[in-house]
């Protein structure tokens, strides 16, 4: 797009166009960015998601009983669940 002014009625309309969809366009990046709540559950599904890869690949290498293995996961998965609570209420303040 050109800085000169439109003189066309229809090149008007276009620029018009063009310019509310890149103003849509930063509107949403910026309600994106202020909605810290959604950015921490976003960020505890995350590690809870690695978490729970890096048990599942671990529990496959384990050696141990059946027992001592989900033992460990359960203990994975309560400090998976412990973080991502904790970054949540660290993200309100």
């Amino acid at each position: 797009m050109s800085d000169s002014v439109p003189t066309d009625r229809a090149e008007l309309e276009r620029d018009i166009e063009a310019t509310r969809a890149r103003l849509a366009n930063t509107a949403d990046a910026l309600a994106a960015k202020a909605d810290v709540k959604a950015q921490a559950q976003a960020k505890a599904e995350d590690l809870k998601a690695t978490a729970q890869h890096k048990v599942h690949e671990a529990s496959d290498n384990a050696p141990g009983t059946p027992q001592q293995q989900t033992a460990v996961l359960v203990g994975a998965i309560v400090v998976a669940t412990a973080l991502a609570v904790w970054l949540v209420v660290r993200n309100r303040d």
